[in-house]
């Protein structure tokens, strides 16, 4: 008979049958052939089973999949039933099994702050975006939305495993830990901050920083930044036209991302 793994330690032996994910567990999953790829090329330590469908065998990313867990001796499986239980949607071909493992944030780096984020799609749509402009350290405050829930993983399309991600329980560990404003730049994105365009340096750069590291801060889909954040930093706006409210999370965030640190792309 087959035993469960759930929410104690993960064990690999054979027989052992997967569940569904649980925040609870210590281990999520990478559905899709190419988040399985991103997880083996960028945190292959933490890739601990890659299982695939029949109908998968033949796709050219599941053979390079087979061939380089093959050489890295990372159990390959083929396994349809497991994949439908783990991904009940039925179009993915693989699905990698992996440690959840936060890093911390290198003080010296840029950084994108996300305060109480509840969407996981939003989730995963920003950190492909902070990876795609260079933004290499997400923090993330608490209570928010799974990080490394399967479905945010498969909306970041495997970016999650290229950035160090750390949580913390309030801002305020957060600002401490990052040694406050010393040595480092903060800028909450509130809808009565100053222009962001203000930021425009004389020589054509968008971001007129001190050359300093700096946060980017963005607050909850529903209902953004507290008040307490005109007093953190340089809190800043992005001008639209007011026959909308306000912009979509991810959007904002990759406004944000790329005026501070697209002009090098």
């Amino acid at each position: 008979m087959e035993k469960d793994i759930g929410a104690g330690e993960l064990n690999y032996f054979e027989g052992m049958r997967l569940k569904p994910y649980k925040r609870e567990f210590g281990f999520s999953y990478a559905c899709g052939v190419f988040p399985v790829c991103e997880l083996y090329d960028a945190m292959r330590p933490a890739l601990k089973k890659i299982i695939v469908t029949e109908s998968g065998l033949a796709n050219g990313g599941v053979v390079k999949l087979r061939e380089n867990a093959s050489a890295a001796g990372i159990p390959f499986e083929v396994d349809d039933k497991t994949v439908a239980r783990i991904y009940p949607k039925g179009n993915v071909y693989a699905v990698g099994v992996f440690e959840k493992r936060e890093r911390e944030l290198r003080n010296g780096a840029d950084h994108v702050v996300l305060v109480n984020p509840s969407d996981m799609g939003n989730m995963g749509t920003i950190m492909r975006t902070a990876v795609a402009f260079g933004i290499g350290d997400l923090c993330v405050v608490k209570p928010c939305c799974d990080v490394f829930d399967p479905k945010t993983v498969r909306a970041s399309m495997g970016a999650v495993f290229r950035l160090r991600i750390q949580t913390f329980d309030s801002f305020e560990e957060y600002f401490e830990r990052c040694g406050g404003e010393t040595d480092r730049d903060y800028y909450p994105f509130m809808l009565d901050g100053e222009p962001l365009g203000n930021l425009r340096a004389g020589d054509g750069n968008v971001y007129a920083g001190a050359g300093r590291p700096f946060s980017l801060i963005f607050g909850n889909e529903a209902a953004g930044l507290p008040e307490s954040f005109k007093n953190v930093g340089r809190p800043v706006r992005i001008m639209h036209s007011g026959d909308v409210d306000s912009l979509n999370l991810p959007v904002a965030v990759a406004i944000g991302i790329y005026t501070f640190a697209g002009g090098k792309y």
